[in-house]
């Protein structure tokens, strides 16, 4: 009955008629956990929590109280247990009856799994007390451990009660888990009893003795809790020992549930975001001897040596996360885990001298242990990669020596060799190979110490591992050959920095073997046909390697027969992916001595370029990638007139890929274009014909931004460099497209006219500003006289704009116009245009502000966008004039002036101008202009400050920020006035503008220790009157929270939760009386908004800053 209801309420307890027979079920379920019969008690606690998911709160604390009671009642365990209990039973008048104490804690155990996130903290601080009174660490005693004579007669009880005591406590250890996990911060007030528990059953173990009484009192007030010295006199798992143990001993439940709790502990310190040094540092006592303590992680270590394989493993396995959490703790700067960093004001775990010895010695012992099973050696093979990421890795260089022997142990075929047995062999021997991979590749190590290791110990066995049957294990032997090159080259690079004989005879002949021997293990693996795909790409990366650095000391035979192979795997359809990849890695290899790719130089070049016709996309992609590097590291090797035929072809093939639909390839395609024509100059033709015309009509395009802009740019001002095409022919081209996608079928003379692009639009903006950029992008590249008959006609175009009225006239379209704008602006950005004779820059000047009166809105923002531009190159005239302007003009320009000052500091913030210079010395002449139009009645022109501010900001903080601060101190905190024109107005206008200027800053990512120290004087701002002020400092709230959560995580709960939970909820609504209707306005709804928002979003950035 009880199994059918579990179904019936497991897929039918939300629904109505149900709901109503839950308190009778509930009640029905309760009584049962009294049954006599075993069975009937395990199948009421499972249906009482499969009802706690759906019972109301009323029901779920009323179930939660009445077993609080029944467990409050139950007998204890262990002599203090029961002695609590009879003085519980004695104070209570229920006259509930008694139920199984079994039952009762295994079914408070399942509820607290399903909805332990639901129950009060009221509750939690009942449950745990309870649930430590069966979990007594007085009680928790080691074969090790000297009984007094009282615990010598609690010793003689029942194996009955034995069993019970050791039921419950497993069940009550599992409690713990879930309570840890599910509710972390309610259990927080009881972490340390429930750690110091667990430390204590963690080594509950009876009927067995270690023999560490000796080395127990060796510990006694150890600082670093004996983690340094670890036991290697016995086998603590040996078979003799084994032999005697006890059968029908479950001690070994509870040890694993206490170890699972000290797990879900690390696991909920890891969720939180918390600390996690006080595992490694806070001491705990364990032992009866209250005198004797020890740590967490200490604690770990020492139980390595846990005879029962199940508790084993889950120790290993603990320590391992509690290993990676603190590493990656270090790594956010949590944490310090190098001895020297005392001063630095975050706690400090030396793990290098006090923990890394004693935990690769226990793994070392794990490995070599013959009766150890599998899963214990995975374990401390994981253990060891782990350790790897941490600084000082495996340790000292005899650490490593000795890892490495152990591993061949396991590598080794000799069956006397071996620690493990046969049929474990494979799996063992693909995690030892996984942990020397990681141990070659990480930066913790010395290379040549693990380079002298790992060729006296193990390169033979991992040679003799690429013949092995398991294909995972073939292919990450592989992998590590594949890494044995690099090793070497980092040696060699080590020894040229220190001076030494890099080329001594010992040294060339150890190389020639080592070649010599991964050449035997790798290519037949790379020659054969039917095997795994893994296997055949991880041969590709591993004879890609080879060649690359040990080239030298293969033979030109050799050399040629892993090219064949690799060009035959490039014509495979299975691995012309996994070859594509490794091209690059031989085209790198040109540091010492360049490696000979002439015999396939040419064919792979030309399959490269017939993979570009392929549908897929993945494969067009590597082929571009691998057709770039392979041309710029080899491209001049193919000698001869057969180049300009071979590039012809390549060029064909990328100039057909160069569309708008596909912005990447079409990146990748101008890039490989531009690397033919710097390694093969005469290709300027095949240049011309093939790729300038797709690149022309992607000029216009839209669509065109970022990647594929910046290397159409740049293949322009290649092809000008390089005189493969005539600056004025190619000028030409790019004017007649702004002219040939408005006027519809004209054509140039490239034949332009013949490619059109379905996107294209001359009178787009984009389209326009792209063409401007092309322009002054090959006029900056030319000579000075053609870039000063280029900037004369610029003039001259304007001048007479300006003379037919501002927008264009006879022979000047409007798009003419905005295009000789942004085209002189652009130049002006690379060329200094005070430097050219003829007065450039003052006339420019003029026809800039000129256009400020224009009618048309595109020319009056393409002059301020010049001008910005203009005044990177002639900071010296620009400048200064735009700041006088800003004083003496109308409102009307005060826009269009900001404009141009945001775009000059824009430049400086993405990469300066051409010279190289900095804004630094500028700021505090535009400094006061700004602030002095801070508080302007536009919204536009307020913007536009903070723009200009939050950029300054990025570039000086140490500048910007104090006078940000004062601007909050002088005008902060003032009464709103109605008036627009009131002083009160003007102070609450002041503060909208900083807390946009922060909110700019914080997204074009400023530094933020240069910001936390100002970000309390910031918030401040969330407290102002003015709801636009406050609207804006959420705002800039929100931008830290999803940029930089960790500017604003400490300020949560202090400066700003108070205000975001009163602008949640406020609200301002007003009736508008608007004659025939009236209308109901909530002036507080974008606030709520915002605030929600950042609610949302600390959810997903920074969830432990918020009480949930």
């Amino acid at each position: 009955c009880f199994e059918l209801m579990t179904h019936l309420v497991s897929r039918f307890g939300t629904m109505p008629n149900v709901k109503r027979q839950h308190d009778a079920i509930l009640q029905i379920s309760l009584l049962q956990l009294s049954s006599t019969e075993t069975v009937v008690r395990k199948r009421a606690g499972s249906t009482i929590g499969v009802m706690s998911r759906v019972l109301s709160d009323a029901l779920l604390h009323q179930l939660v109280d009445r077993l609080l009671r029944q467990i409050d009642l139950a007998e204890g365990v262990g002599k203090s247990g029961k002695r609590r209990a009879r003085a519980a039973r004695a104070n209570s008048t229920t006259t509930d009856p008694i139920a199984d104490t079994r039952a009762i804690l295994r079914t408070m155990c399942t509820v607290s799994g399903e909805v332990g996130h639901r129950l009060t903290q009221s509750q939690i601080d009942c449950i745990i007390p309870i649930f430590l009174r069966f979990c007594d660490a007085e009680d928790a005693m080691s074969g090790d451990d000297e009984a007094s004579e009282d615990e010598s007669v609690s010793m003689e009880e029942t194996e009955e009660a034995v069993e019970l005591a050791n039921e419950l406590r497993e069940s009550c250890f599992a409690g713990f888990s879930s309570f840890v996990l599910r509710c972390p911060k309610e259990v927080m007030p009881h972490l340390k009893s429930i750690v110091g528990a667990s430390l204590a059953y963690m080594r509950y173990d009876p009927n067995y003795s270690y023999g560490d009484e000796e080395e127990g009192e060796e510990e006694d007030g150890d600082e670093s809790s004996g983690v340094e010295e670890f036991s290697e006199d016995e086998d603590e798992y040996s078979e003799e020992e084994d032999e005697e143990d006890d059968d029908d001993d479950a001690s070994w439940k509870v040890r694993r549930g206490a170890i699972q709790a000290l797990t879900a502990v690390v696991e909920s310190t890891k969720l939180q975001n918390m600390d996690p040094s006080s595992l490694w540092t806070e001491e705990y006592s364990w032992r009866k001897d209250q005198s004797m303590k020890t740590t967490v992680a200490g604690a770990l270590v020492k139980r390595f040596k846990e005879r029962e394989e199940n508790c084993r493993v889950a120790v290993i396995d603990c320590f391992t996360r509690l290993l990676a959490m603190t590493v990656a703790a270090a790594k956010n700067g949590m944490i310090s885990l190098e001895s020297g960093e005392e001063e630095s004001g975050v706690p400090v775990i030396d793990l290098r001298s006090k923990y890394v010895p004693a935990i690769v010695k226990a793994c070392e012992k794990q490995l070599e242990a013959k009766k150890g099973g599998e899963r214990t050696k995975t374990s401390a093979l994981a253990l060891l990669s782990t350790l790897c990421v941490a600084p000082g890795g495996i340790g000292e260089p005899t650490q490593i020596e000795s890892v490495f022997a152990h591993i061949h142990s396991i590598l080794s075929p000799d069956p006397k060799h071996r620690t493990i047995s046969t049929g474990l062999t494979k799996s063992i021997k693909l995690d030892a190979l996984c942990l020397v991979r990681i141990m070659m590749t990480c930066d913790q190590h010395d290379a040549s110490c693990i380079k002298h290791a790992f060729l006296s110990t193990l390169l033979g066995e991992v040679c003799n591992a690429v013949q092995e049957d398991w294909y995972k294990v073939i292919a990450e032997a592989l992998r590590v050959l594949a890494e044995v090159p690099s090793l070497l080259l980092l040696e060699k690079e080590w020894k040229a920095q220190q001076m030494t004989d890099e080329d001594s005879p010992n040294n060339t002949e150890e190389t020639n073997q080592v070649a010599k021997a991964l050449y035997d293990a790798i290519e037949p693996r790379l020659a054969a046909h039917d095997l795994d795909q893994e296997i055949k790409e991880c041969a590709l990366v591993a004879s890609a390697q080879l060649l690359s650095v040990l080239h030298p000391s293969l033979s030109t035979e050799q050399q040629h027969r892993l090219l064949s192979l690799l060009l035959e795997r490039l014509k495979n359809e299975t691995t012309r992916i996994a070859a594509m990849k490794t091209l690059p890695i031989l085209a790198s290899s040109s540091k010492s001595s360049r490696l000979d790719v002439s015999p396939i130089l040419s064919n792979v070049v030309s399959e490269l370029a017939s993979l570009l016709r392929q549908q897929s996309r993945g494969v067009k992609q590597s082929a571009l990638e691998s057709l770039d590097m392979v041309i710029q590291c080899h491209g001049q090797d193919c000698g001869g007139d057969q180049d300009v035929e071979l590039y012809d072809g390549v060029l064909r093939e990328l100039g057909m890929i160069i569309v708008d639909s596909d912005l990447h390839i079409s990146h990748l395609s101008l890039r490989a274009s531009i690397s033919v024509l710097k390694v093969c100059p005469s290709s300027g033709p095949s240049v011309k014909k093939h790729v300038l015309p797709p690149a022309l009509v992607l000029s216009t395009s839209p669509l065109l931004q970022d990647l594929a802009l910046e290397s159409l740019l740049s293949l322009l001002e290649q092809l000008v460099v390089s005189d493969a095409v005539d600056f004025h022919e190619l000028l030409t081209s790019l004017q007649g497209r702004l002219t040939n996608d408005i006027g519809g079928n004209s054509t140039s003379g490239m034949g332009v006219g013949t490619s059109t692009s379905s996107s294209s639009g001359g009178g787009s903006k984009q389209a326009v500003s792209n063409l401007a950029r092309c322009i002054a992008v090959i006029t900056a590249a030319t000579t000075p006289s053609n870039r000063d008959k280029v900037v004369e006609n610029l003039i001259s175009s304007l001048q007479s704009a300006i003379a037919a009225g501002g927008d264009g006239g006879v022979g000047v379209s409007a798009q003419e116009v905005q295009l000789a704008l942004l085209a002189s602006g652009d130049l002006g950005r690379k060329v200094n245009l005070a430097a050219m004779a003829g007065g450039v820059a003052p006339n420019l000047l003029h026809i800039y502000l000129s256009f400020f009166d224009a009618s048309s809105e595109d020319a009056k923002h393409a002059a301020a966008y010049a001008l910005g531009r203009a005044s990177v190159g002639a900071m010296d005239v620009f400048l200064p004039a735009i700041l006088n302007a800003l004083e003496q003009n109308s409102q009307k320009k005060q826009y269009l002036l900001l404009s141009a000052l945001r775009e000059l500091i824009h430049c400086y913030q993405t990469g300066g101008g051409a010279d190289g210079g900095d804004i630094s010395s500028s700021v505090p002449l535009i400094l006061p202009h700004l602030v002095s139009h801070c508080s302007d009645k536009e919204e536009g022109v307020r913007t536009m400050v903070a723009e200009c501010m939050g950029s300054l900001t990025c570039l000086e903080p140490g500048v910007m920020l104090p006078h940000l601060q004062e601007l909050v101190a002088t005008h902060g905190g003032k009464d709103v006035d109605d008036n627009e024109e009131g002083g009160g107005r003007k102070d609450a206008l002041s503060c909208w503008t900083v807390a946009t200027a922060i909110k700019f800053a914080i997204a074009a990512h400023a530094d933020p220790s240069k910001l936390a120290g100002f970000m309390p004087s910031f918030l401040r701002l969330l407290s102002e009157r003015d709801l636009s002020v406050r609207n804006a400092a959420l705002l800039m709230v929100y931008s830290s929270v999803h940029h930089t959560p960790q500017l604003v995580a400490g300020l949560m709960q202090e400066h700003i939760l108070p205000s975001l939970h009163e602008l949640a909820q406020l609200n301002l609504k007003r009736v508008v009386d608007l004659g025939p209707f009236k209308h109901t306005v909530d002036d507080a709804l974008p606030l709520r908004k915002a605030a929600l928002s950042i609610f949302s979003t600390c959810l997903e950035k920074c969830p432990a800053s918020i009480d949930i």
